[in-house]
Protein backbone atom coordinates (compact mmCIF):
# COMPACT_ATOMS: atom_id res chain seq x y z
CA UNK A 1 0.00 0.00 0.00
CA UNK A 2 1.69 3.49 -0.89
CA UNK A 3 0.42 6.77 -0.88
CA UNK A 4 -0.35 9.26 -3.46
CA UNK A 5 -0.84 12.96 -3.23
CA UNK A 6 -3.50 15.16 -5.55
CA UNK A 7 -1.76 17.78 -7.37
CA UNK A 8 -4.78 20.04 -8.25
CA UNK A 9 -8.44 20.46 -6.71
CA UNK A 10 -11.60 18.48 -8.69
CA UNK A 11 -14.78 17.07 -8.46
CA UNK A 12 -14.84 13.47 -10.17
CA UNK A 13 -16.91 11.35 -10.75
CA UNK A 14 -16.28 7.96 -8.80
CA UNK A 15 -16.44 4.32 -10.60
CA UNK A 16 -19.60 3.67 -8.94
CA UNK A 17 -21.13 7.18 -10.25
CA UNK A 18 -20.98 9.16 -7.42
CA UNK A 19 -18.73 12.16 -6.77
CA UNK A 20 -15.96 13.24 -5.11
CA UNK A 21 -14.00 16.20 -4.14
CA UNK A 22 -9.86 15.57 -4.52
CA UNK A 23 -8.81 18.46 -2.66
CA UNK A 24 -4.73 19.64 -3.90
CA UNK A 25 -2.44 17.81 -1.17
CA UNK A 26 -4.36 15.16 0.14
CA UNK A 27 -3.23 11.91 0.50
CA UNK A 28 -4.35 8.90 -1.67
CA UNK A 29 -4.03 5.17 -1.55
CA UNK A 30 -2.58 4.05 -5.11
CA UNK A 31 -4.74 1.73 -5.79
CA UNK A 32 -7.85 3.40 -4.89
CA UNK A 33 -10.37 3.54 -7.52
CA UNK A 34 -10.32 7.11 -7.74
CA UNK A 35 -6.76 7.44 -8.56
CA UNK A 36 -6.70 4.61 -11.05
CA UNK A 37 -9.39 6.11 -13.02
CA UNK A 38 -7.73 9.98 -13.08
CA UNK A 39 -3.64 9.29 -12.52
CA UNK A 40 -3.22 12.61 -14.16
CA UNK A 41 -4.20 13.94 -10.57
CA UNK A 42 -1.75 12.76 -8.75
CA UNK A 43 1.71 12.19 -7.99
CA UNK A 44 3.94 10.28 -5.68
CA UNK A 45 6.34 13.30 -5.25
CA UNK A 46 5.80 13.87 -1.38
CA UNK A 47 6.30 17.65 -1.89
CA UNK A 48 2.46 18.10 -3.01
CA UNK A 49 1.41 16.67 0.52
CA UNK A 50 3.83 18.75 2.63
CA UNK A 51 2.09 22.31 4.36
CA UNK A 52 4.18 25.11 4.83
CA UNK A 53 2.99 29.22 5.29
CA UNK A 54 6.09 29.71 3.21
CA UNK A 55 7.48 28.13 0.11
CA UNK A 56 10.47 25.89 1.20
CA UNK A 57 13.30 26.84 -1.05
CA UNK A 58 14.04 23.49 -1.61
CA UNK A 59 10.88 23.38 -3.84
CA UNK A 60 12.23 25.74 -6.65
CA UNK A 61 13.31 22.24 -8.11
CA UNK A 62 9.62 21.42 -8.34
CA UNK A 63 8.28 19.22 -11.67
CA UNK A 64 7.06 21.95 -14.30
CA UNK A 65 5.98 20.43 -17.81
CA UNK A 66 6.97 23.59 -20.24
CA UNK A 67 4.23 24.15 -22.20
CA UNK A 68 6.00 25.58 -25.45
CA UNK A 69 9.03 24.83 -27.27
CA UNK A 70 12.07 26.98 -26.89
CA UNK A 71 13.18 28.88 -29.93
CA UNK A 72 14.41 26.64 -32.61
CA UNK A 73 13.15 23.29 -30.41
CA UNK A 74 10.04 21.09 -32.33
CA UNK A 75 7.62 19.95 -29.87
CA UNK A 76 5.57 16.57 -31.05
CA UNK A 77 2.51 15.98 -29.22
CA UNK A 78 -0.80 14.73 -29.33
CA UNK A 79 -4.04 16.22 -30.25
CA UNK A 80 -7.22 15.06 -28.68
CA UNK A 81 -10.56 15.51 -29.58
Amino acid sequence: MKAVYATTTASVTTPGGGQVLVRTGTHWLDDDPVVREHPELFSDDPRYGVSYSVRPASFDDSPIEQATANPGEKRSGVRRG
